[in-house]
């Protein structure tokens, strides 16, 4: 746990920066991978040949987006008012959306046209923006930027906002309790049970998931209800992020196996 403001400063501006965390990100590619055909996985590896795993490739949109891509980082999520709810009926702002970008480079990497630095891009891209629209504060409100200026503080009084408690702290208070492996055992476990499930192709769905999850009362988001984030606050939610993590990468694993992609 955090022991001290300063630590707790500096792990609310990593989160900020890396969405849903390095480990989640990279455990749902690293665990659509698995899932991939052999026609797919034929398809993706050169690809991700660069970055030496499809885990390790679905980071780069984090790192570019604070960078020489600036022009992306309204891609990571979407944000709708209190009074929109359906994620299906949401409008995008000029300079694009989670929703909007991840349906362009679907286009960018299904088109034998373009140039295999950009389809690669978009696989690199796809990646991340599944595992972001599978956490719920990246279907968040405008006016706090999606829980970010929703201040909150843990028990012993350092400080957090309810994007970071999402997108690293409840995970990083798994690992503590559990160790390492914990997540990844739990997200295994559900992957296999999911898997006989049937699931939605479409984004929006997903979405209106995350935001359906956002707006429960357990989670304290709704109308800044959450003001101190307990040990058993965290303990209740691991579930969800469990969840979310394999539903992400099953999610990620049949869109790239439906894509036929051809002259590959």
């Amino acid at each position: 746990m955090i022991q001290n403001l300063s630590f707790a400063l500096l792990i609310t501006v990593s989160f900020n920066a890396n969405a849903w965390w390095d480990k989640a990100h990279r455990m749902v590619c690293d665990e659509a991978y698995k899932l991939l055909s052999v026609p797919a996985k034929k398809f993706v590896d050169p690809l991700i040949k660069e970055h030496g795993s499809f885990g390790t490739a679905c980071l780069w949109a984090d790192w570019v987006k604070n960078d020489d891509r600036k022009d992306t980082r309204s891609w990571h999520y979407i944000n709708l008012p209190d009074s929109e709810q359906n994620t299906y009926k949401t409008s995008c702002p000029e300079n694009g959306c989670l929703i909007a970008a991840f349906h362009e480079q679907i286009n960018i990497l299904k088109n034998p046209s373009e140039t295999f630095h950009l389809r690669a891009e978009a696989l690199w891209f796809i990646g991340h923006f599944v595992g972001d629209i599978h956490q719920p504060m990246h279907v968040g409100y405008p006016e706090d930027r999606g829980g970010n200026d929703h201040k909150l503080k843990f028990a012993d009084g350092s400080l957090t906002n309810m994007h970071s408690v999402w997108d690293g702290q409840i995970i990083e208070h798994m690992d503590s309790l559990f160790g390492e492996e914990y997540l990844l055992v739990n997200v295994s476990k559900k992957i296999n049970k999911f898997l006989k499930n049937s699931h939605s192709e479409e984004i929006e769905a997903w979405a209106q998931e995350s935001r359906d999850i956002a707006m429960l009362p357990s989670i304290g988001y709704r109308n800044n209800e959450l003001k101190v984030v307990t040990n058993e606050y965290m303990e209740s939610h691991f579930k969800v992020v469990q969840e979310r993590i394999a539903l992400g990468a099953i999610r990620l694993s049949q869109t790239l196996n439906n894509m036929h992609p051809r002259n590959n």
